[in-house]
């Protein structure tokens, strides 16, 4: 969850307590704030990020303070069913991060089951970590926009692509006492960044034939 990231070295709506059952997806494209499209803001810290909406990108910068953070939410159940697999996409630039040399990461993504299992991912200029895995630093090149797609028919166990190629094969940590939904945005206080979102995506799809 934020909070614990103290830097110390097809079709659905989006709206929260939707009944599971059949497949959906959810989508925000970049044409308002998230806030306007069914997803609740939440703004830690000294106060919020600036943000800016442009040609359907975002920009979240809280360079102004390392103790902001200022991300999206969304509570739902979440968890596919026998024959089917949960898939979560973005498309992220990260521009800067700014505070402890040692723990570069700002922006991320929170994925949060209806068993009580978390993937936690924090991004910096040039890496992308996973927050409960020992030692999953994956680097990225800098200063460009990355697409990112996580996968996982369990809950338990998920692959995660980026830019359309397999990267890690890993698991999520449990417990994490949340209710089940998705976080996205300025996620990690202890260190500030700009960073450009495109798109957030987020569903339950038919798993494809083997």
């Amino acid at each position: 969850m934020k909070h614990w990231l103290i830097l110390m070295g097809i079709l659905g709506g989006a709206s929260a307590g939707v009944a599971r059952g059949e497949p959906y997806w959810v989508a925000w494209e970049g044409d308002d704030f998230p806030e306007n499209e069914g997803w609740e803001r939440r703004m830690n810290g000294e106060g919020p990020a600036l943000r800016t909406l442009a040609d359907g990108v975002m920009n979240i910068d809280g360079l102004w303070s390392t103790q902001v953070d200022d991300f999206y939410r969304l509570n739902r159940p979440l968890d596919p069913e026998a024959g089917e697999m949960f898939v979560m996409q973005w498309r992220l630039r990260v521009n800067e991060v700014i505070g402890n040399p040692l723990a570069l990461y700002d922006p991320g993504v929170g994925l949060f089951s209806d068993q009580d299992n978390e993937l936690t991912l924090v991004f910096g200029v040039d890496f992308v970590r996973s927050y409960h895995e020992e030692g999953v630093v994956i680097p990225l090149g800098p200063g460009v926009f990355h697409e990112y797609e996580v996968r996982s028919s369990d809950m338990v166990n998920y692959e995660l692509l980026i830019d359309g190629y397999p990267i890690h094969a890993g698991e999520f940590w449990t417990p994490n006492f949340r209710r089940s939904g998705v976080d996205w945005g300025d996620y990690a206080r202890g260190a500030g960044s700009s960073a450009d979102w495109d798109y957030f995506r987020f569903g339950v799809v038919p798993e494809p034939a083997s």
